[in-house]
């Protein structure tokens, strides 16, 4: 999967991020003897016309556990496995920046399916400071990568092929060989021919897809299991992800929320904010009565300050904390049918919701016993990721000077008895929302895509 980094903004320096760190991770390789090479699209390692992009390589059965542990010791984080047995990727994110490789173990496959051999690592040649097929191998990894993976071929995987052959550096008779295992050596002369001729759309791609899946037994036996995984891994029933961005008054939830649903869209995914809290996208009648009933609520407030025999036993508290808690059930009511008419067809319409506050404004009420909150804020389905945002009341009452810091220092006591993924406490916007959108990305890579 490729990683789109932000349009218009990058710079030579963004390049040292990616490079660098292929750097280390290809020196270690080296100085513990891993047999790798890689496979295509690593222009962009001695060349910065071509964008980076994550990179295929294959590693040699034998020697992988050397590389995993390379991997992991650099700070890369392994992908659960997805349908393919075959791949393992790894990747680790910095500054916005991914840094991933997908590494074939003990050869060069298509679904499962081996096209290639560990003989690719045998016959490989240095470049730069990494190491690249050979001519041959490179030409007929790109041609049946084109065929069977990618189903058409890719301009620059034409340019390539046509100018080996031009360059002479192409044995033609070694590619028919190759090409009659996979195949057979009828189709493999017509498509080595239709190369030289760059007529690369009349390649019957259909009939030699076919040819290869069923010329063996093992073959359609590895494509079945595969696509039972592969609708497995798709998770069709699945909600996506939510993300639920969390946090006292003036931590800084409304800015994140925002930098994270752009973040995401120029990512290429499917964002979508939903706001999950008081004052507005209610279904409920809720704001209009808790409207009348403040109203009501403030007068009694004036009588009580002005009349001395009111004190903290008397029924009047008593009477509030019933009401309260009876408006609790109302507001729960007002957030479950938002949740199930409005996040959760989004999130099975492979959208990830990103919700500002998610239901914690029932954890926030005054007057109603905190267990009694507590249950009913655990109805809620879990956020696949959750963010709390925080700072000391003191600080948060210089961003938000109409905040009393009392009820400020209440709400971090009461968000302090959650759990959460990750905790930030904000300080500079840029720092923070870097770590957030990293660590976002990291969790849904992981996890989904």
């Amino acid at each position: 999967m490729k990683f789109y980094p932000q349009k218009n903004k990058r710079k030579w320096e963004d390049y040292l991020t990616p490079l660098e760190h292929f750097k280390t991770v290809f020196s270690a390789f080296e100085k513990n003897a891993v047999g790798y090479c890689l496979l295509r699209n690593f222009e962009f390692l001695f060349d910065t016309n071509f964008p980076w992009e994550g990179l295929d390589a294959v590693i040699c059965e034998d020697d992988f556990e050397k590389a995993n542990t390379i991997l992991l010791q650099h700070g890369l984080v392994e992908r659960k496995q997805q349908f393919s047995l075959k791949h393992r990727a790894y990747f680790k994110i910095v500054n916005g920046i991914k840094v991933s490789f997908d590494i074939q173990v003990g050869g060069v496959y298509w679904n499962d399916m081996k096209y290639l051999g560990e003989s690719i690592i045998a016959n490989r040649m240095r470049k730069e400071f990494f190491y690249v097929p050979c001519a041959k191998d490179y030409f007929l990894m790109l041609l049946v990568h084109s065929i069977l993976g990618k189903r058409y071929f890719k301009p620059k995987y034409k340019k390539q092929m046509s100018l080996l052959l031009e360059q002479g550096l192409i044995d033609e008779h070694l590619i028919i060989k190759d090409l009659s295992v996979l195949f057979t050596k009828k189709k493999a002369k017509k498509v080595l021919a239709l190369v030289k001729l760059k007529e690369f759309e009349r390649i019957p791609i259909s009939s030699l897809l076919f040819i290869f899946v069923f010329k063996k037994f093992k073959n359609a036996a590895t494509l079945t299991a595969l696509t039972m995984r592969w609708i497995r891994w798709k998770r069709p029933l699945v909600p996506y992800p939510l993300i639920s961005i969390v946090g006292p008054d003036g931590a800084g939830k409304s800015t994140l929320v925002h930098s994270l649903h752009v973040y995401l869209k120029e990512n290429k995914r499917k964002p979508m904010v939903v706001y999950l809290g008081r004052g507005r996208g209610n279904i409920l009648p809720f704001t209009t009565l808790g409207k009348i009933y403040k109203s009501a609520e403030k007068k009694l407030d004036t009588q009580i300050s002005s009349n001395s025999t009111f004190t903290g036993s008397s029924p009047i508290y008593f009477r509030r904390s019933f009401l309260y808690t009876l408006s609790s059930l109302l507001f729960f009511s007002d957030l479950f049918l938002r949740y199930w008419l409005v996040v959760f067809p989004l999130r099975m319409g492979k959208r990830i919701v990103i919700t500002d506050r998610y239901c914690t404004d029932i954890i926030l009420m005054k007057h109603v016993p905190f267990l009694w909150k507590r249950y009913l804020y655990s109805l809620f389905p879990k956020p696949t990721i959750s963010v709390l945002l925080y700072n000391t009341p003191e600080i948060l009452h210089q961003r938000r000077p109409l905040e009393n810091i009392l009820e400020l220092r209440r709400q971090m006591e009461i968000f302090n008895k959650l759990d959460y993924d990750l905790l930030v406490e904000t300080r500079n916007f840029e720092e923070d929302r870097q770590k957030v959108l990293d660590f976002v990305m990291t969790k849904l890579l992981v996890d989904w895509y």
